[in-house]
C-alpha cells in the first residue's frame, strides 16, 4: 500500500527501557539508509524511554494507551486489561492512517495491540527478542507474526519457532566502530556501571569490596557510574578508600568509548549491555538483575559466561567479599582478561542490523 509519494514505511512498536528502544532505532536507520524515499514511524506509550529517544533520533512517535499485565499489582493488572481495547482501537487506527508494508515489534507494552492490529489488517510482521529468554508479549505474538528473529538460540526454542532467525542484537556501530584499547601497560582499568539510573546493589557491594581489593591500589584504576541518586554516597566511600583517584560520576554517555578503554567491566547483564560488552571484546563480571522478568538477565550472563567472557555473580551469591576477591583474581592474571575478551567476543554479531532489515525486507508487503 504505502502513501503516494513515499517510499516503503516500516511501522516500529514497542519500548519502554534503551534495551528495547537503541537496538530499534539502529533497525530504523539501517531501513531508511537503504533508500531516503522510506519512512519509519515508532509507536509507544507516554511512560516509556521512547518519548525522549525516538524523536531526539529524529523519528516520528504515535502514543497509544497500554500498559502491563505481568508481574503487577492487581490493580495495575486491572487497569492494564481495562486499557487493552482502548490501546487496540488505537493501534488498529495508526495501521491505517500509516499503511505500513511491514510491522516490527521490539517487545515493550506497545508490540501487542500493534501487531495484532496489523495482523488483522493483513500487515506483514515480525519481532525481534533481545533476550535469552523471551518475555510474555513475545512468547505469546510468536505463533502469529510472520517472521521472528532473535538474538539467542535458546530464545527461538522457548518460543516454539524453528524457522527463527538468530540474528544477535542489534548494536549501534558505534560498539564496533571503535579500536581504543586501554592506554596504560602499568594500570588495569576497571569500569563499573549498573545503567543508566545506576546500581544500588552494585554500588553497595563494592563500598565494601573496596576493603578487600586494598592491595591493588598502585595496580588499578576504577571508573565508576553511580546513578545520579548515589552520586554522593559512592564519593565519599571512594575518599575513605585506598582508590582516592577513582573517576566516580552519575552517568557515562557515550558508554562505547568508556567501555573501550577498560580492561574489566561490572555491570548488569540486560541484553544490549551483553551485546555491547561482546562488540568491544570485554571481560566482564556479571551481576544479573534479580527482579528480571523470567530471570532473563541471568539467562543472557550465563551465554557469556559459558562462552568464557564472564564471571557471573548472582545478587545472591553476592558479597563485597566475593566481588572484591573475583576483581582480584581477574587482575592477578594479566593473560586472563585479554582470554575473556576474546571470549565475548565470539558472541559479537556485528551483521545483526542489517540480517534483521533483509528480514523485513523479505517479509513486507508489495505497494
Amino acid at each position: 500500500m504505502g502513501v503516494q509519494g513515499v517510499g516503503k514505511t516500516l511501522m516500529i512498536a514497542g519500548g519502554g527501557t534503551g534495551g528495547h528502544i537503541y537496538p530499534a532505532i539502529a533497525v530504523a536507520q539501517e531501513w531508511i539508509a537503504r533508500d531516503a524515499k522510506r519512512r519509519v514511524v515508532f509507536v509507544g506509550t507516554e511512560h516509556g524511554l521512547e518519548k525522549s529517544i525516538v524523536p531526539r533520533a529524529g523519528f516520528p512517535l504515535e502514543l497509544i494507551s497500554v500498559g502491563g499485565l505481568k508481574g503487577k499489582r492487581l490493580g495495575d493488572t486491572i487497569k492494564g486489561l481495562l486499557r487493552l481495547p482502548v490501546g487496540f482501537a488505537q493501534a488498529f487506527s495508526l495501521v491505517g492512517k500509516y499503511h505500513p508494508n511491514v510491522v516490527f515489534g521490539v517487545g515493550g507494552y506497545s508490540s501487542g495491540p500493534v501487531l495484532a492490529a496489523a495482523k488483522l489488517r493483513g500487515v506483514p510482521t515480525a519481532i525481534h527478542e533481545s533476550n535469552a529468554f523471551p518475555g510474555l508479549t513475545n512468547r505469546l505474538l510468536a505463533r502469529v507474526v510472520t517472521a521472528v528473529a532473535v538474538a539467542f538460540e535458546t530464545a527461538a526454542q522457548r518460543m516454539k519457532r524453528p524457522d527463527a532467525e538468530i540474528t544477535g542484537n542489534p548494536i549501534r556501530s558505534e560498539f564496533f566502530s571503535d579500536t581504543r584499547r586501554p592506554t596504560s601497560d602499568t594500570f588495569k582499568r576497571i569500569l563499573i556501571f549498573g545503567g543508566s539510573q545506576g546500581s544500588r546493589v552494585i554500588n553497595d557491594a563494592m563500598i565494601g569490596a573496596l576493603l578487600f581489593m586494598a592491595p591493588l591500589k598502585d595496580r588499578i584504576e576504577i571508573v565508576h557510574q553511580t546513578g545520579p541518586s548515589e552520586l554522593q554516597k559512592m564519593q565519599q566511600a571512594y575518599r575513605a578508600s585506598a582508590f582516592t583517584g577513582a573517576r566516580v560520576v552519575p552517568y557515562l554517555d557515550p558508554i562505547a568509548g568508556e567501555i573501550a578503554a577498560a580492561d574489566l567491566v561490572v555491570s548488569r547483564s540486560g541484553a544490549m549491555t551483553v551485546g555491547e560488552l561482546a562488540a568491544l571484546g570485554r571481560a566482564a563480571i556479571l551481576i544479573p538483575f534479580a527482579a528480571a522478568t523470567d530471570n532473563h538477565q541471568e539467562l543472557n550472563a550465563r551465554a557469556v559466561e559459558q562462552a568464557g567472557g564472564a564471571v557471573v555473580i548472582t545478587e545472591r551469591e553476592l558479597s563485597p567479599e566475593r566481588l572484591g576477591f573475583a576483581i582480584t583474581e581477574i587482575v592477578n592474571d594479566p593473560d586472563r582478561t585479554a582470554r575473556m575478551g576474546s571470549a565475548a567476543r565470539t558472541l559479537a554479531a556485528p551483521d545483526a542490523t542489517k540480517k534483521i532489515v533483509d528480514l523485513l525486507e523479505k517479509i513486507e508487503r508489495s505497494e
